[in-house]
C-alpha cells in the first residue's frame, strides 16, 4: 500500500493514538494485505515522526491481534487462515447471544422501532462499505442495552480481526439474506420470543462465516498467536 494514502498527522491526537487509528483503517479496510510488512522506517517518515510512537502504535495493534511486532523482528500484518477466522466467529455467536438475552428486557418498543429503521436504511444502501458500517451499528445498538461491557468490547475486537475478510467476500446475496435475518431477530423480539432471537442470532453469524470462509485460504501469509485475543 502507497503510504501516501495514509492520512497525515492531525491536531486533535497524540502521535501514537493517530497512527494507531491509521494504521487500524487501512488493515481492516484491506489496504494492507496479509503479512505485509509495516516498517518502522517508512511509517516515521511518512507521519513525520520518531520511532517511539510508531512502536507504541503497533504495541497497540498487536494487542488488538491485527499485527505481529514480537521484538527484533519486523512488524507485520496478521494474517488469519480459515479455521482462525471460524473460531473468531464461534466465540463471537456464543458470546452476542449471552449478550442479547441481557439485553432483550431493556429494549423498549422504541428501539425496535429505531432499529426496524435503521434495517431500512441498510436496504437502500448500494455501497457494500456502507452497509457494513451500518451493520455494526445494528449489532451494537440491538446488545448495548445489556450493559456488558467486557463482553462488548471482546466482540468489537474479534469483528476488527475479521473485517477485511467481510469486506472482500461482500455480495448482494449475503446482504439481502442478513438484512432478512435482522428483522426476524427483531420479530422474535417484539413477540417476546427472547430464545428464538438468540437463535437467529447466532445462526445468522454463523451463516456469515460460512459465506467469508468461501474465500478465505486454509493457510494463512502471517499468524501468530501473540496478542490474538
Amino acid at each position: 500500500m502507497p503510504l501516501a494514502e495514509l492520512p497525515s498527522l492531525g491536531d486533535r491526537q497524540t502521535a501514537s493514538d493517530h497512527v494507531a487509528d491509521a494504521l487500524r483503517q487501512a488493515i481492516v479496510t484491506g489496504q494492507f494485505e496479509d503479512g505485509e510488512e509495516l516498517n518502522q522506517v517508512e511509517l516515521a517518515q511518512h507521519f513525520n515522526v520518531s520511532r517511539v510512537p510508531i512502536r507504541e502504535a503497533l504495541r497497540r495493534l498487536q494487542a488488538e491481534g491485527l499485527v505481529s511486532a514480537e521484538a527484533h523482528r519486523r512488524a507485520t500484518v496478521i494474517g488469519l487462515n480459515r479455521e482462525r477466522v471460524g473460531e473468531i466467529f464461534a466465540i463471537r455467536a456464543l458470546l452476542e447471544s449471552f449478550m442479547l438475552e441481557r439485553a432483550a428486557e431493556g429494549l423498549s418498543n422504541e428501539d425496535l422501532k429505531e432499529l426496524n429503521e435503521l434495517c431500512d436504511v441498510m436496504d437502500k444502501t448500494s455501497s457494500h462499505s456502507e452497509w457494513l458500517e451500518l451493520n455494526h451499528r445494528f449489532h451494537h445498538q440491538l446488545l448495548a442495552p445489556g450493559g456488558s461491557p467486557v463482553a462488548m468490547a471482546i466482540v468489537e475486537r474479534l469483528s476488527g480481526q475479521v473485517e477485511r475478510y467481510l469486506r472482500r467476500s461482500g455480495g448482494v446475496q449475503r446482504v439481502e439474506e442478513a438484512g432478512r435475518e435482522h428483522r426476524q431477530i427483531l420479530r422474535a423480539l417484539k413477540r417476546g420470543d427472547v430464545d428464538r432471537a438468540k437463535e437467529i442470532l447466532s445462526r445468522h453469524i454463523l451463516t456469515t462465516y460460512k459465506r467469508v470462509s468461501e474465500s478465505l485460504p486454509s493457510a494463512a501469509p502471517s499468524e501468530s498467536g501473540n496478542g490474538a485475543f
